[in-house]
Formats: structure tokens, sequence, C-alpha cells
């Protein structure tokens, strides 16, 4: 048994982000990836982290290597609709506090709450296939 393993560095990394430590956890992430760059429970954890931080561009990343490596991994799609939707959410945010720019934030928000349910209808038609 390997003992730096990318499963090493994948448990390490769930027992961090368990704990909150959602820093520490990417870090032991990224480890596993750089192992196995197919590790896709790797990836979609490390989205999970970065979701938590709020870093929902990042997050988004991560779920499209999972979605590229594995189409039918329904949580991916589940969670890179949540980030989707974070992600819109902050740039309603931001308009409401940049009057100026308010309705070009207003449109990206619509069209990324668009994109999000696209994922998410995906995430539901594989979880009903039993993917």
């Amino acid at each position: 048994m390997e003992i730096d393993g990318p499963d090493k560095w994948y448990k390490e990394g769930n027992e961090l982000i368990r704990n909150g430590k959602n820093e520490d956890a990417i870090a032991a992430y990224d480890k596993a990836t750089q192992i196995n760059p197919d590790h896709v429970s790797a990836w979609n954890n490390k989205g999970i982290a970065m979701f938590r931080l709020k870093r929902f561009e990042d997050a988004i990343s991560c779920y499209d290597q999972v979605i590229g490596r594995d189409p039918n991994y329904a949580n991916a799609w589940y969670n890179k609709a949540k980030a989707i939707r974070g992600l819109a959410q902050s740039y309603l945010d931001k308009a409401n506090n940049d009057r100026t720019s308010a309705a070009k934030l207003i449109n990206k928000a619509l069209g990324l709450f668009d994109s999000a349910n696209e994922c998410y209808s995906k995430a539901e038609s594989l979880s009903d296939q039993g993917a």
C-alpha cells in the first residue's frame, strides 16, 4: 500500500473539511488530484470546500473537472448548480450595492440562474437513472 497515495490525501481532506478547515482540506485534495488527476471524489470535495469559502468560480471549475471525467456523476451536477446559484446571488448582492452597474450584474445573474437550473435538471435525471 502506498503511504502517500491519493486516497490518503482524500481521506485527510475529508477529515479537515468535517472540522471546518476548508483551506487545509483544499491543500489535501490538491495533493490527491496531483497524484491521481482522475480522482473525481477529491475534485468534488475540493469544490465543496471552495463553495464553503464562497469561492464559487473555483468551485465550478472543480465540478467541471469531475463532469469532464465522469459526466454521470450526479452529485457534481447538483454541486455545480449550487455554486452557480451562489455566484449569481453574489452578482445580485453586488448589484444591490452598486446601482451604476446594477442592470448588467442582474442580467449576468439571471443567465447564471438559468445555467444552474440546467445543472439541477441534469443531476435529477442522472439520479432518477440510478447513476
